[in-house]
């Protein structure tokens, strides 16, 4: 009897010790999971203080780096390490403590003297080491560049202060293959996420900047090797590089669109043509095809997805416009014409900061940011507005795009001599020009630029002094990849003097003094894109 009692007992602790084991372990699974999705909600809050703290002045540079640097973490299981980094960033774009306010520089020689000291003693790279060595390469990239500009502007050499000693840990083929392996992969719960380390993976291929200014020599066999992975690691079905499933090996989403934009260099220049006879570019037209499918997703509201949206966006029309274009059909080639219209019109509306006079990189910001502006100047010059030779190439010579509408000689100019051209549905805009800009250029010679309707986008000939303004005004000096100095050495190459503008109506008495000086106005109308459509020529008639 007493034994019995006594297996009752224990038995009865045992179900008891088993019932509190499994209620402790509901409440860490529901602790756990609830420190796990307040952490997540983190992250739209994150991508709107990275804006804010732009705008305000604040070294940005390593965002965007640590973030995918957080999921790097999550994808290898350590997710005690990601959460609370996640929410230790968090705690820093919030109140401030520890980001850097880039100072007023004095001169170029400061500035450069500032961003050289963000160097990491320990690695050589321009990022935080507490963070996964992937998120080194670019983030040092991207200030290298940033540095070359103000070294070759102070007319020096560029030193840095310590060796780019991280790169010793992919410095052979072997090292090299490890290190994307490491990241070619995704689990389930990175899968879920909008980006997995992959996209990390592609920053290598522009190791000739460092090559460039003497920063780091790699080896013949080291640059074969990074081909040779590379070309091996295209999607036959999708033409994309991307992230692949551990479990199974699929690719993930398609394709890493923003990925394929910077891996396709290794493989062909900004003309389509092959770099390399052993590795020529493969699967051109399933790229194209699943190229334009992504470039017509719809704009996301979240900020986290929309960052990763505009990106995409802008890359998709570089992989079309440099790489296939040579290769597109007509029809083709139709198809992103509408959408590249649709994405002009999205950023004026979405984008664009009026009293401003220049970009954001996420919609209905209050500020424009050197990110945001430097991206759309890079569409500008990918889609033709900025290069003549370039537009020629995308939608072909004057003869082919241009209607003339023929001569007409008058002794005065008068509202109702431009109706025919204001009547035509695909003119955005209309130039008058002092002499015939066919034979030369559509940015020299312009008298005026008019709006004959209402529209939000921007002749480049208003637009880029407003652009250039602000940059002169804005205290940013650094944006999360693009720099001030580069973003005025770029506007500077661009004929960008001020024009006067008009809306709806002709400046008469301007359009008459040009006639009157020159004996002719050659007034030109253009679409949405900035293609010339439409050209008439006004001669004065003497009595």
């Amino acid at each position: 009897m007493i034994k019995s009692i006594s297996v009752i007992i224990k038995n009865t602790n045992r179900k008891y010790l088993i019932t509190v084991i499994a209620v402790m372990i509901s409440i860490v699974l529901i602790v756990s999971g609830s420190f796990v999705y307040k952490s997540l909600t983190l992250i739209p809050e994150m991508f709107q203080l990275n804006s804010e703290l732009r705008a305000e002045g604040y070294y940005m540079g390593e965002f965007e780096f640590k973030m995918v640097g957080i999921v790097y973490y999550i994808d290898k299981g350590q997710y005690i390490t990601a959460f609370s980094r996640l929410n230790q960033f968090h705690k820093q774009l919030k109140n401030r403590e520890g980001l850097i306010k880039v100072p007023k520089f004095a001169d170029k020689k400061e500035e450069l003297e500032f961003y050289l000291g963000l160097q990491n003693p320990r690695t050589g790279a321009f990022m935080d080491d507490s963070y996964p060595l992937c998120t080194y390469v670019g983030s040092t990239l991207n200030m290298v560049n940033h540095l070359e500009l103000l070294a070759k502007e102070l007319g020096q050499p560029l030193h840095l202060r310590y060796q780019l000693s991280f790169l010793d840990q992919m410095n052979t083929g072997e090292k090299l293959e490890t290190y994307l392996d490491d990241l070619s992969t995704a689990g389930w719960i990175a899968s879920k996420l909008p980006k997995t380390p992959y996209i990390l993976a592609f920053e290598i291929v522009y190791f000739s900047d460092l090559e460039r200014v003497n920063l780091y020599d790699f080896s013949p066999e080291w640059k074969h090797a990074l081909l040779q992975w590379f070309y091996e690691k295209q999607d036959s079905k999708t033409g994309f590089w991307g992230p692949r499933l551990r479990s199974s090996g699929q690719l993930l989403d398609s394709g890493d669109l923003v990925a394929t934009s910077h891996i396709v260099r290794l493989f062909v220049d900004d003309q389509g043509n092959n770099r390399h006879s052993e590795f020529p570019l493969r699967y051109k037209e399933a790229m194209f095809a699943n190229t334009l499918q992504k470039l017509s997703m719809p704009m996301p509201k979240n900020l986290a997805e929309q960052h990763d949206w505009s990106l995409a966006t802008f890359r998709a029309l570089r992989i079309l416009t440099n790489f296939l274009w040579s290769d597109a059909s007509t029809e083709n080639k139709d198809s992103v014409r509408e959408i590249m219209e649709n994405i002009m019109r999205n950023r004026f509306e979405k984008f664009y900061i009026p009293d401003q006079g220049a970009f954001s990189y996420y919609s209905g910001a209050l500020e424009a940011d050197l990110d945001g502006t430097g991206e759309i100047l890079d569409m500008l010059r990918n889609i033709g507005v900025l290069s003549r030779a370039r537009q020629e190439r995308l939608w072909g010579k004057n003869d082919q795009t241009i209607t003339d509408l023929g001569v007409y000689n008058v002794s005065e100019i008068k509202e109702d001599d431009f109706e025919l051209l204001k009547n035509f549905s695909d003119i955005n805009s209309i130039r008058l020009y002092r002499i015939d800009p066919v034979h030369d250029s559509y940015t020299s010679n312009v008298a005026s630029v008019i709006y004959p309707k209402e529209t939000s986008v921007l002749d480049s000939m208003e637009l880029l002094p407003k652009m250039s303004r602000w940059l002169n005004e804005t205290p940013q000096n650094m944006g999360n990849w693009i720099s001030k100095e580069w973003l005025i050495q770029e506007l500077a190459a661009i004929q960008n003097q001020p024009v006067p503008v008009s809306k709806g109506g002709i400046p008469l008495e301007l359009a008459n003094t040009v006639l009157q000086n020159n004996r002719e106005l050659i007034v030109v109308g253009f679409d949405i894109l900035q293609v010339p459509k439409y050209k008439m020529t006004i001669r004065i008639k003497y009595k």
